[in-house]
């Protein structure tokens, strides 16, 4: 119970962040609604940046738990090769996915940030750096370092790591639409598995925290190129 307030808090605080945000803007004329770039930018830094991080670190410090709880340390070489691998196996299961869904006819919720972006192709560049800075690291310290770690000390990892990953795959929900929901949300706990388990290999944060952002990055890049043909000069 106390992992879902804590995956539900985040999304709320979230949620007013990102209201309070844009109402302070529309008071100085800036109307966010109008501007897809500027209102990423906002719901990135209010939803994974503050609220996330907000709630995570809130818990941590009512409940006198530090760095030693999340596992965070410095990246060494044999992490430098779990974030390498760990965004290798994500292409992996991602292709294999596409490929079952395509054998079988199986179709796939779309997801409002890629459908956005292959209508205005700039918000993918913005997406590039804040995967890396805020979404990774925000979604990583909340699923992983503090939802997945609760669960890990009382039910054991392989529990905890599968619970976490329910959780976090329901938890986007909100970001999908159109038909083949389930099969979107069976893709995203195989991809949170990855990233639980390289938590738990690594016993370091800041390696799926990594894995999820340049994984998040290379898709935006991605998409980028089909919708455009062309790849920023500035990520080459």
């Amino acid at each position: 119970m106390t992992v879902l307030l804590i995956a539900i808090g985040g999304f709320l605080l979230g949620a007013v962040l990102t209201s309070v945000g844009t109402g302070i803007l529309s008071i100085f004329g800036v109307n966010v609604l109008e501007q897809p770039s500027l209102r990423i930018v906002i719901s990135a830094l209010a939803l994974q940046g503050l609220g996330f991080g907000s709630v995570a670190v809130f818990y941590l410090l009512t409940h006198n738990k530090g760095v030693d709880f999340l596992m965070l340390s410095m990246p060494d070489f044999r992490d430098l090769l779990a974030i390498v691998g760990g965004v290798v196996s994500l292409f992996v299961v991602l292709v294999g996915v596409y490929l079952v869904q395509t054998t079988f006819g199986i179709q796939s919720a779309d997801h409002g940030l890629v459908k956005r972006g292959m209508q205005s192709p700039e918000i993918l560049l913005i997406l590039v750096p804040l995967s890396i800075l805020l979404v990774g690291p925000g979604e990583e310290l909340l699923f992983r370092g503090v939802i997945q770690q609760l669960l890990r000390f009382r039910f054991g990892a392989i529990i905890g790591i599968t619970i976490a990953s329910v959780i976090f795959s329901v938890a986007h929900v909100g970001s999908l639409s159109g038909e083949g929901l389930i099969p979107s949300l069976v893709t995203y706990f195989l991809l949170s598995v990855i990233l639980g388990v390289s938590y738990e290999y690594s016993e370091n944060l800041i390696v799926p925290s990594l894995i999820h952002g340049l994984f998040n990055a290379a898709q935006f890049l991605i998409v980028y190129v089909r919708a455009t043909g062309n790849l920023p000069i500035s990520v080459i």
